[in-house]
């Protein structure tokens, strides 16, 4: 985490730098995802998950943002009931780390923007058993530090105070649970 945040922190300083402190616009943001999962073996879970992620940014001139993030997903479960016996599965995930966007204006309101980022995922196996006999139970994390690339567009609302935006991130977490992550949310953003 001190690794993360130390090299979003001096990104930020060296964009600020170049770009000036008069075009310096830091926000706040929440994103919501519908986020598809490719499982490193054959599972019976579903691989969609829900995420909501809470965000700090900057956008630093007209073209360029840096923004730092936490997420965390919904719990994927399956229930295995056989007469006395039953077995609880689970699996979620989050995720913290920054991105760099690159911001290339369509029009007046309308922002085409890409993005890299790096991030720590940090994923939960989570298994109970339940039988006359005995209980067991586990708990399995797996933690990757993985890259982030993205694309999509942001609206500016009038006032140039809030803005939301459409966004695909591709998420290479190569974990033992999961090998990617492609992550599609909606997004608001309000700038101080």
């Amino acid at each position: 985490m001190k690794k993360i945040l130390s090299l979003f922190v001096g990104v930020m300083l060296v964009v600020v730098g170049t770009a000036g402190a008069s075009n310096f616009k830091p926000y706040i943001g929440v994103d919501a995802g519908l986020n598809i999962a490719d499982f490193t073996t054959r599972l019976d879970f579903d691989d969609r998950f829900y995420s909501a992620t809470i965000n700090a940014g900057a956008r630093i001139g007209r073209g360029f943002g840096v923004e730092f993030f936490f997420t965390h997903s919904s719990s994927n479960e399956l229930d295995y009931i056989i007469v006395a016996e039953a077995l609880n599965h689970e699996i979620y995930y989050m995720g913290y780390g920054f991105d760099v966007f690159g911001y290339y204006n369509m029009s007046q309101d309308f922002d085409f923007f890409t993005s890299f980022g790096v991030a720590n995922y940090r994923m939960y196996n989570k298994f109970e058993y339940v039988s006359p006999y005995q209980d067991l139970s586990s708990t399995q994390s797996d933690n990757n530090i993985a890259t982030r690339f993205g694309i999509g567009v942001m609206y500016s609302f009038p006032g140039d105070s809030a803005s939301g935006l459409i966004q695909y991130q591709y998420v290479p977490v190569n974990s033992e649970i999961i090998n990617v992550i492609s992550e599609f949310s909606i997004g608001f953003r309000y700038y101080f």
